[in-house]
This record gives structure tokens, C-alpha cells and sequence, in this order.
């Protein structure tokens, strides 16, 4: 135990020797070139030239820090912020992360420094401020953000939209659904080529062979289109769950007993309501959708089947190049 107690330290050790301090150590180089030429000799100047060409990088990197450490569903990175407030955001936090680094380490470097000996400490100490205001800004952007009653009814507006969309796909899948069942039981009920139900010949006509090709790949486009709606409508109900989750205690801000404050109120109930409901029927309707079109994929395999059992060489061929075309397309993805 002791001994891995050894190799951690060394470890922790070799991190901050390697990583932390210089990267620290690129945060504060203003303050270190300029604390060099407020204090230093004229022979010094040198080095705080090299420090303020180190100083280069001081920002873009205090700009990837203060965005890594934000949350992407946060009041900053959010999905309802736009692009130029989002980097404003970085730039103002970034330049308040530097400030704060920086103005530390300018006042506790020692005087003189012809090198950094002597100046770990205040380097050590700014790197934990800098820690401390990273972490700060991250307390502070996943803060919830106050909601109004026009972000909650335009979101209302786009369940309505999702869930008309989402209810004539469904209805369009069922349909689709039916008719390939219809025709998988026509088919089975006359029999494959030389059965007794079905008339002379090797198969089915090469109009009635064309007709079924058709008729799957229209089944199969119909499934394919429907899936991709199902799944644009699960990222939207993602993102209305935050306004629901929001709009729900925003009906509780506003406690002045004022009239305002009750019609404020009463408007926000309304149209959180509404968004709850659409949000809840949307959803259902979703999986609904994605249960049809999974029995829709299954009546589809069957049909796929049928026209192999009873389109003769024709058929048989058919099944097998198109067997090919999904195995050469699942190995492409």
C-alpha cells in the first residue's frame, strides 16, 4: 500500500510539473513579462520580449478552457443562444479569467526575477485561482435560466406542428402497413409458380413482377422517411423538455400580489399547460410511430420473401441482388 501511495504522489507530482505549471505559466506570461519590465534591468528586457511573444496564446486558450469547462445545455453554450452572444459569453469570461490570474500574479511575483526561482509559489497560487473561477463560471451557467412566456409559446407552436406531422405519418405508415399485408396474403393464398391454385405457367407475369418490386420499394421508402421523421421529432421533444421542466416553476416566480403579477401568471400556467400536453402526446405518438414502423419493416421482409416463393428465377434473382445491395450498404456504414 505505501508503495502505491508512493507511485500516485509521483505521479500527481510529474502531472503538475509537466502539464499544470506550464500551462499556467502560459496563462500569466502578461503579468510575468510585465512585472519583468517594471522591476527588472534594462538587460532584462529580453525576456519579457520572449514572455510577450509567449503571451500570444494566452487568449485562445483561456477561450477553450472557459468553453470546455461550460455545459453545453448551460445559459452560455445553450441551444436558444445565438452564435455571437455565445462568443461574446467566452471572450468576457475568458478576459475576466485572464484579469484575475494575471493581476495576482503580477502582485506576488518577486522583484527582479532574472527567472521564474523563487516565483512557484505565486505561479502555483494563480493556477488554483484559476481553477476557482472556472469553476465559478460553471456554477453560474448551469444556473436555470428564467424562461418567458413567448419561448414557451413558440415551443407550444412547434409541438403542434411536430405532432400534426408526426400523426399524418403514422396514419400514412398504418396504411402502407395494410396494403403490404393485404398483398403478402394474396400472394400466399394463390401459391408459389406450379401450385394447383394458380395458373399454368413458370410464375407471375413480368408486369405482376415489376408491379411488386414497386410496391416494396415504395413500402420500404414509406418506412425509411417515417423513421427519419420519428427521430427529428425525439431530438425536438429532447429540447422541449427543458422548457417544460423550466415553464413548470416559472408559474411560481411571480408571487407580488399585484394584478399584473396574476395575469402573469395565469398567462405563463396557460401556456406551460399547453406545451405539457403537446409534449406528452407528441411523445406517444412518436412510439407509437416507431412500433408501426417496425411492424411495417416486418410486413415488408415478408412481402420481400413472397416475391422470392412466387416470381419464379426472376424473383429468386431479385431477392439475391438486393440481399447484396443491404449487406454492401451495412458495411459501408
Amino acid at each position: 500500500m505505501a508503495d502505491n501511495r508512493s507511485g500516485c504522489g509521483c505521479g500527481l507530482a510529474f502531472l503538475g510539473l509537466f502539464f499544470v505549471m506550464p500551462l499556467t505559466m502560459a496563462l500569466v506570461s502578461p503579468a510575468i513579462a510585465a512585472h519583468i519590465l517594471a522591476t527588472g534591468s534594462p538587460e532584462q528586457a529580453v525576456n519579457a520580449q520572449a514572455w510577450l511573444w509567449f503571451s500570444v496564446v494566452t487568449l485562445p486558450l483561456a477561450v477553450l478552457l472557459v468553453r470546455t469547462s461550460l455545459s453545453k445545455e448551460g445559459r452560455v453554450r445553450g441551444w436558444s443562444t445565438p452564435a455571437g452572444r455565445r462568443w461574446l459569453g467566452f471572450l468576457l469570461r475568458s478576459a475576466g479569467f485572464l484579469g484575475a490570474m494575471n493581476t495576482y500574479a503580477f502582485l506576488n511575483l518577486e522583484p527582479g526575477p532574472h527567472d521564474l526561482n523563487g516565483g512557484i509559489g505565486p505561479l502555483f497560487t494563480s493556477g488554483l485561482i484559476g481553477v476557482g473561477v472556472l469553476l465559478a463560471f460553471r456554477w453560474w451557467d448551469r444556473r436555470p435560466r428564467r424562461v418567458t412566456v413567448e419561448e414557451v409559446r413558440a415551443a407550444a407552436a412547434e409541438a403542434d406542428r411536430a405532432l400534426k406531422q408526426v400523426r399524418a405519418a403514422n396514419d400514412r405508415v398504418r396504411r402502407q402497413a395494410e396494403q403490404v399485408r393485404a398483398r403478402v396474403t394474396k400472394l400466399r393464398a394463390q401459391g408459389p409458380p406450379g401450385h394447383p391454385g394458380q395458373r399454368r405457367g413458370s410464375g407471375r407475369s413480368d408486369v405482376e413482377f415489376h408491379s411488386l418490386r414497386v410496391f416494396h420499394r415504395e413500402s420500404y421508402q414509406c418506412a425509411d422517411t417515417a423513421h427519419m421523421a420519428y427521430r427529428s421529432a425525439q431530438t425536438s421533444l429532447h429540447t422541449m423538455s427543458y422548457l417544460v421542466r423550466r415553464s413548470r416553476l416559472a408559474q411560481h416566480r411571480v408571487v407580488l400580489p399585484s394584478r399584473g403579477a396574476r395575469q402573469a401568471r395565469a398567462e405563463m400556467q396557460a401556456v406551460a399547460t399547453h406545451l405539457a400536453r403537446s409534449h406528452g402526446e407528441l411523445r406517444v405518438q412518436v412510439d407509437q410511430g416507431l412500433e408501426v414502423v417496425r411492424d411495417l419493416n416486418a410486413d415488408t421482409s415478408e412481402l420481400k420473401h413472397e416475391i422470392r416463393d412466387s416470381c419464379g428465377a426472376q424473383g429468386r434473382r431479385w431477392f439475391e441482388e438486393l440481399e447484396d445491395r443491404v449487406e454492401q450498404a451495412r458495411a459501408n456504414r
